[in-house]
């Protein structure tokens, strides 16, 4: 969803129907859900613990959190379920939780492919969720019609996205290389693309 990219296909591929993958897009709204969480977190001084330790199970899909297996969970006195847990969090803050509800429409929209259902959440969003929220909307609703195309495709970037986010692990745990012929080498070599030949003892 860079601006750029889309007016260079526009123009380079003016037939091209655009599409954006659904990962990028769970992706804005899991953020600015996150960043929700954290700046409720700053002004909730005795919750910052619970906030900062379960913030996983907030951006979780309500659908996926647990809701009958009850345990014991670190900062609460109580025996609780995943949405117990995700419950109280989110009725400490009613910005949080109006955010948090609508994170999940559009989240059941984007896996569910429901675009009826993603336009009229985008559209009909409450006023009271916050400014990270509503900039992630707005960003959503100008990119609608390809949105729209990304429901009525299969394509998808997540075999790029895979390669790109395992040649970052090699550079990473390397601390970098000082040849660009050395680096790609190590990239095909554990990619299964280029073999080492081994040499018997005489």
């Amino acid at each position: 969803m860079y601006s750029p990219y889309v007016s260079l296909i526009k123009k380079m591929f003016p037939n091209a129907s655009i599409i954006i993958d659904k990962f990028h897009l769970t992706q804005l709204i899991s953020k600015s859900l996150n960043k929700t969480r954290i700046m409720v977190m700053k002004k909730h001084k005795q919750h910052h613990r619970k906030f900062k330790r379960y913030w996983k199970l907030i951006l979780k899909s309500r659908q996926d959190l647990d809701i009958s297996k009850w345990k014991r969970f670190t900062c609460f006195d109580s025996l609780m379920t995943e949405a117990d847990v995700v419950d109280y969090l989110i009725n400490l803050n009613n910005e949080l939780k109006e955010t948090y509800l609508i994170y999940q429409d559009l989240l059941y929209a984007l896996k569910n492919k429901n675009y009826n259902l993603l336009k009229a959440t985008l559209n009909n969003h409450k006023l009271n969720i916050s400014s990270y929220m509503k900039t992630s909307i707005k960003t959503l609703l100008e990119f609608l019609p390809f949105i729209k195309n990304s429901f009525e495709n299969n394509y998808h970037n997540g075999f790029i996205e895979g390669n790109n986010n395992f040649i970052k692990v090699i550079k990473r745990i390397a601390f970098g290389f000082r040849s660009f012929r050395r680096f790609k080498a190590r990239i095909m070599i554990c990619k299964g693309l280029l073999k080492i030949k081994k040499i018997a003892n005489a």
